[in-house]
């Protein structure tokens, strides 16, 4: 059966979605900086800073000089994480089987939906319409055979719309293109296929053989020499729900003392372990998330030895992943973490190594639930939570 393999693309889509929120933003040159510093680099770039010669990953110093009337935003990772959402809800109203990306971007597989849906390209108008409608975002669409081929195409619009790849015309499509437009041919791929090979678009490539291609890029020469051809098998996949319990907070004010990191740390171990509790689950991996004032975000994980859920070993794992991710002096704003690998209260207890607390501390730590059940969170705290 032919694939119908739709691909979905907002162009700079963290200033689409500022512009949505403030309309002032609209046909203005905007960027998205990675922090407030002149040396910050730029995340994001609308089309109109773009024509004055502004590229992501420019300093916002020199950005400002190329264009004075630049408008630098800093990162919202919260209205990105909504913006996201609302796509793959759009994205689920055509078909279930939906691949989020990053950026703004989606996958939908529409194959075998033609009788109820109509063909690929009329979905694809719809939703390239429904998408401005429901949204207000303008976005380019790509239907093709293959997901390699849905995306080059809709990356060759240069205003939003839709293009139709004909199924067995992938390779005479993308051939006329640069090699740049293939996954994997960055800057120094690309150097060195000019440089040595004087291969300059996707036919060139195409034509040489695994073999040739193997004294330039090495082990990646079968998948690039299958891509070049416009051969994609790879299946669109839905993200896997995993069931795992998490908490984020934001600090008052940005700030890198220990005692206030961990005393969020802290209020958040125990929300996370309130939960875990009601549900009746136990961790076996814990995940800490911290978001710099920069907008960068670095996460590490740790798999548990016994799995638990009690404040005190949960806040011993976690303060531990802390000093681990916690690598630059740049103050942090906020912090995420989360609660992976759940499993039933183990109710055996084992006989020759001690796991667990203590029925000493588990009914303290019943106690305390029962406290702030009836009386709230704030009714009973630790004195390492009155830094904040």
């Amino acid at each position: 059966m032919a694939r119908d393999i739709v691909h979905l693309a907002v162009p700079a889509f963290a200033v689409s979605l500022a512009r949505v929120v403030d309309a002032s933003l609209r046909e203005r040159p905007v960027a998205v900086s990675s922090g407030p510093s002149s040396r910050a680099l730029l995340q994001c770039v609308s089309s109109e800073a773009q024509a004055e010669g502004v590229y992501e990953g420019m300093s916002a110093h020199r950005a400002r000089l190329l264009c004075p009337a630049l408008h630098v935003l800093p990162p919202d990772p919260h209205l990105l994480a909504r913006g996201n959402q609302a796509l793959q809800r759009l994205g689920g109203d055509y078909t279930p089987v939906v691949e989020p990306g990053d950026g703004g971007r989606l996958f939908l597989d529409l194959t075998g939906c033609s009788r109820l849906l109509g063909p690929g390209r009329d979905v694809a108008a719809r939703l390239e319409k429904d998408l401005r409608q429901r949204l207000r975002l303008s976005g380019n669409v790509g239907v093709a055979g293959n997901k390699l081929v849905a995306r080059i195409a809709a990356g060759c619009l240069e205003r939003p719309g839709v293009c139709d790849v004909l199924r067995g015309a992938e390779q005479s499509f993308i051939g006329p293109l640069p090699t740049t437009v293939l996954p994997g041919v960055g800057p120094t791929r690309q150097t060195g296929l000019l440089q040595d090979l004087n291969i300059r678009f996707v036919q060139e490539l195409a034509a040489l053989s695994v073999a040739q291609m193997r004294l330039v890029v090495g082990a990646f020469a079968p998948l690039l020499h299958q891509r070049a051809r416009g051969i994609d098998p790879s299946a669109v996949r839905p993200p896997q729900k995993s069931p795992q319990v998490a908490e984020e907070t934001l600090l008052a004010r940005q700030d890198n003392d220990d005692l206030v990191l961990l005393a969020a740390l802290c209020q958040l171990v125990e929300a996370c372990g309130r939960r875990l509790r009601r549900l009746r689950r136990m961790t076996a991996e814990i995940v800490l998330c911290l978001t710099y004032a920069d907008g960068v975000s670095h996460q590490r994980r740790t798999a548990l030895d016994i799995p638990c859920n009690h404040d005190p070993e949960l806040y011993t794992a976690a303060e531990d992943l802390l000093k681990r991710v916690c690598e630059r002096r740049v103050r942090i704003k906020g912090m995420r973490l989360e609660c992976r690998q759940l499993c039933p209260v183990i109710s055996q207890v084992d006989l020759f190594t001690r796991s667990g607390p203590s029925p000493r501390q588990a009914a303290l730590q019943q106690a305390l639930d029962q406290v702030r059940d009836k009386y709230g969170m704030a009714a009973v705290r630790r004195g390492r939570t009155l830094p904040l």
